[in-house]
């Protein structure tokens, strides 16, 4: 009810304004955000707000009393009075932006303009447009004229959106200077209509409904940043203007499925392309040296081949590579698949093929990756095979490439495997190492590693080892699945080994299949083959006759004690001695016998 009166006692006023003060705002004239709108004295209009406030006064002029409504945290309908040298007015506080977080390196000459500005209403100039419903008495006085003035708004509605389809429908933005948004844009004209446009560095369009952009459109020329997102554009054509100053380009959140391939022709400055959340399948070549970043997540239809390419290419950075996906075909062993795998997998690819290993003097290894295995929601790593094999190795290669799971050294002269798989953080993801024909005399270094921990084969044929580590090949050997070939080692075969490897490998038989083809080399046999009764036969010894010792020294006793006993026998019978004791000299301890 204050409105309607106060419009009510302004209508006689505004047809006595001053020429400078036009009686009817037109959309083309409109103020900006921050600025008071200038209105004849005690009209107030009507403008929609989301912006919580804590308490908005209304206030009428001398002449017709003063009011006050307080609203507490709620969206509400302000109203604003006009000012005059009788009446007193509040200013409405300018929205305020949320802080901005700290933007990456990448986004530095990149610029976006907030949603929520494109929630007001703004004319070409910067400043708000004029309400039609502002006007609109709701005193109980008028409430008869309600139907006409609604169609009269409808009717002003239709002509505010034939005027704009020919004006400019950009704003600048209250912060940045040289830096304007646009916001619902159905026309290209809504922007090329604007003034000054050549002095624009910043633009950022937002729901642009033009199904197609030409990107040799003026508009673009001296532009640094260019963002147009939010919109329904499907196709890009033509390239930018020659020499463009262009430094950030941003087209996400549209349905973008073709890009010209030479677009980037002739933007030599470009470092950041935003290309996230459209139907893309390829990345348009960038040939200048400068490095770019491109953000291509969400773009579900985009190809791995073509990526890779792109990736190969060091001039290009990737953001969230971990969240961007690309359509990788797999050839599985029975049946073909298209899997979803990430940059980063692709990335991996990459270092396994740039960093294969070259050991001096002795050549290259050859490094590839094998096929991708992808799980729902949780990716495995590509694998990176590395064959070093047939180079004359003496040792490891000192570094591998990251995520290295297979390791081939067949063919080699290689001894020792030395502290490699205990040191060296380039091993620790081998899962199957290939050594088969060198001269390799121990496996006792993988006790204790991430190898023997995850490993699942291990090729050890045709080298020197002499003995097997059963101790530790338990605990490694618990988990299914997991193998060991040794066939052709020549062990050395004891009484310990026919009793105790021998049964080892026939309970290992599963995890060791070749056990069969492990041989002796003091024995020309198998290892599977040795007889314990054979092995475990001591040599002679001495201690073998002690108890013939024995035995002999009781009897040469026991016939000493009856020699002695039958002379003594005969001298007391017959008075004298045998012959043989009538001979042996006397002894002292005689004179017992002769008492």
């Amino acid at each position: 009810m204050l409105l309607t009166t106060g419009h009510a006692r302004a209508r006689p006023e505004q047809q006595q304004a001053s020429a400078d003060e036009p009686l009817e705002a037109k959309p083309e004239d409109g103020h900006s955000l921050t600025a008071p709108r200038p209105a004849d004295d005690e009209l107030a209009t009507v403008a929609p707000t989301t912006t919580p406030v804590p308490a908005v006064a209304i206030t009428q002029g001398a002449t017709t009393g003063a009011a006050t409504e307080a609203t507490h945290s709620q969206p509400v309908v302000t109203a604003v009075p006009a000012t005059s040298s009788t009446s007193t007015s509040t200013t409405v506080p300018a929205p305020l932006l949320p802080a901005a977080p700290e933007q990456p390196e990448y986004l530095k000459h990149c610029f976006y303009a907030d949603e929520h500005l494109c929630m007001y209403g703004h004319d070409g100039q910067g400043n708000e447009a004029p309400d039609v419903l502002g006007h609109i008495s709701t005193t109980p006085e008028s409430d008869s004229q309600g139907i006409g003035l609604q169609v009269n708004a409808s009717q002003g509605n239709s002509q505010n959106l034939e005027r704009n389809a020919n004006s400019c429908q950009c704003h600048e933005h209250p912060a940045k200077a040289n830096s304007w948004y646009c916001c619902n844009i159905s026309q290209m004209s809504m922007i090329s209509s604007c003034s000054n446009i050549s002095k624009w560095t910043n633009l950022h369009v937002r729901n642009l409904t033009v199904r197609t952009i030409d990107l040799s459109n003026p508009i673009f020329r001296s532009l640094q940043s260019l963002a147009v997102t939010d919109g329904n554009i499907t196709r890009l054509i033509n390239a930018f203007p020659r020499h463009s100053a262009l430094k950030c380009l941003n087209i996400s959140n549209n349905n973008i499925s073709e890009i010209p391939s030479r677009m980037f022709k002739d933007v030599p400055h470009l470092e950041f392309f935003g290309m996230s959340r459209n139907n893309l399948s390829l990345v348009p070549h960038h040939n200048q040296n400068k490095n770019i970043t491109v953000d291509i997540s969400g773009n579900m239809r985009m190809l791995c081949n073509p990526l890779n390419e792109i990736i190969n290419n060091d001039s290009f950075n990737f953001v969230n590579p971990k969240h961007s996906y690309c359509l990788y075909n797999a050839t599985h062993e029975w049946f073909q698949s298209t899997d979803l795998v990430s940059v980063e997998q692709l990335e991996s690819t990459k270092r396994c093929m740039t960093k294969c290993p070259v050991i001096p003097n002795y050549g290259s290894c050859k490094c590839r990756f094998e096929s991708i295995m992808i799980i729902q929601d949780d990716q495995s790593k590509p694998k990176c095979h590395v064959d070093c094999s047939n180079l004359g190795l003496v040792e490891l290669p000192p570094r591998l490439p990251d995520n290295t799971f297979v390791l081939n050294i067949t063919n080699n002269k290689i001894t020792s495997l030395g502290d490699h798989f205990q040191t060296n953080p380039t091993y620790h993801n081998i899962n199957r190492l290939v050594a088969d024909n060198n001269q390799i005399s121990s496996i006792y270094e993988f006790e204790g590693t991430k190898f023997i921990e995850n490993f699942q084969r291990i090729y050890m044929r045709n080298n020197s080892l002499s003995k097997i580590p059963e101790y530790f090949l338990n605990n490694a050997l618990m988990d299914t699945g997991r193998r060991i070939y040794l066939a052709g080692n020549k062990l050395q075969c004891d009484c310990n080994s026919a009793k105790t490897l021998q049964n080892w490998l026939k309970e290992r038989s599963t995890d060791i299949p070749d056990y069969m083809e492990i041989r002796c080399r003091n024995i020309p046999q198998s290892v599977i083959e040795l007889q314990e009764a054979k092995l475990c036969q001591s040599p002679p010894d001495w201690t073998d006759y002690i108890y013939y010792l024995i035995a002999a020294e009781v009897i040469l006793l026991l016939g000493l004690i009856t020699k002695v006993s039958y002379d003594y026998w005969v001298f007391k019978t017959s008075g004298y001695l045998p012959w043989p004791a009538s001979k042996m000299p006397k002894l002292p301890c005689d004179w017992l016998c002769e008492s």
